[in-house]
This record gives structure tokens, sequence and C-alpha cells, in this order.
């Protein structure tokens, strides 16, 4: 299912229109990666799941190519654990 397919089944659920719909999933992703991104804070959100910054080490990677050594630093990234208890008919 793409953005568009979620948007227009949300609408027909909720009984609401498309543009109303396209609003609310629009502002709620927005606020989603605002706090994740920018204000680097953990989501968790009950019965859904929960996304957590986590620290990747630094490494050493070979170019395949040129078999050059090149060292790729430490980052962070978001990874998302769905939870165990998520239940569709909930």
């Amino acid at each position: 299912m793409n953005a568009k397919e979620f948007i227009r089944a949300y609408a027909e659920h909720y009984d609401i229109t498309v543009k109303d719909a396209t609003s609310i999933c629009e502002s709620v992703f927005a606020f989603l990666k605002k706090t994740l991104y920018e204000d680097k804070i953990d989501i968790s959100i009950h019965k859904f799941g929960t996304f957590k910054h986590k620290k990747t080490a630094e490494k050493k990677v070979k170019h395949p190519g040129t078999g050059e050594i090149t060292t790729i630093p430490e980052k962070t990234i978001i990874k998302f654990t769905q939870s165990v208890t998520c239940d569709i008919n909930d």
C-alpha cells in the first residue's frame, strides 16, 4: 500500500474527505519526523512499536574496485521495533 492508497483507505474508514485525511496523515508524519530527527527523542507508541536512536560503530571497509581501505565514521540511525502485542483487531 502506498501513501495515496493509505490516505484513501483512512478517509473511507473514518468517513472523512481525502483532503482532511491527507492533512491529518501529513501532520502526524511531519511531527514524527521532527521529533525523531530534529529533537532526537525516541518514540514509543503503545501496541504499535518503538522508534529508537541507535549509534553504529566506526568501521573500516574496502572499496571493491580500488582495494582502498576507507573508514566510515560512527553515526546515529533510527531503528523501528514493532510491538509484541501488535494486534490489528484492537
